[in-house]
Order: structure tokens, then sequence, then C-alpha cells
């Protein structure tokens, strides 16, 4: 059986709301334990996000892509980028 880590993912932007996540608490997020060695899109779907490519994704103050590898301990921000002028 795979080790499994922990992970938290914070969605901002409405997203929770589209996700029609119950309780959700922003300053918490959404606590996961997923199978190591999975990237965020598995976790993306596993929470119940159906597409993925009109979003923002940081770890630690960087961007990454929903093909990072997640690691251990990793807080996720989801976001939708703004615009305008």
């Amino acid at each position: 059986m795979a080790n499994e880590i922990a992970i938290r993912i914070k969605f901002f932007s409405g997203i929770d709301r589209e996700l029609k996540l119950e309780n959700y608490n922003h300053e918490q997020g959404l606590a996961m334990n997923v199978p190591a060695g999975k990237r965020l899109k598995w976790a993306l779907r596993t929470a119940g996000m159906p597409a993925f490519s009109n979003h923002a994704y940081f770890r630690s103050g960087e961007r990454i892509s929903t093909r990072a590898k997640l690691r251990n301990g990793d807080e996720v921000t989801c976001l939708k980028p703004s615009g305008g002028g």
C-alpha cells in the first residue's frame, strides 16, 4: 500500500462556492491525505474540481502547474487570476 502525505488546498475567488464545499473554512482550507507521488491535478479532481486551466496555483509563494508533484505538508493556494485596467 502506498504511503500517504498530508496536504492542504486553499480555494479563493469563490472557487469553494463553485465546488459546493460544505463548512469550508478559508483560513484552514481543505485538508487531504493523498497517496505519495500524486500530482496537484489528481488532488484537485478528488476535491471535485472539473476544470483547471482558468485558475492559478501557488505553493510557498511560487506559481506551480497542475503537473507539480505534491509533497508532504504542502499548502497550495488556488485562485482565479484577476484582470482589468
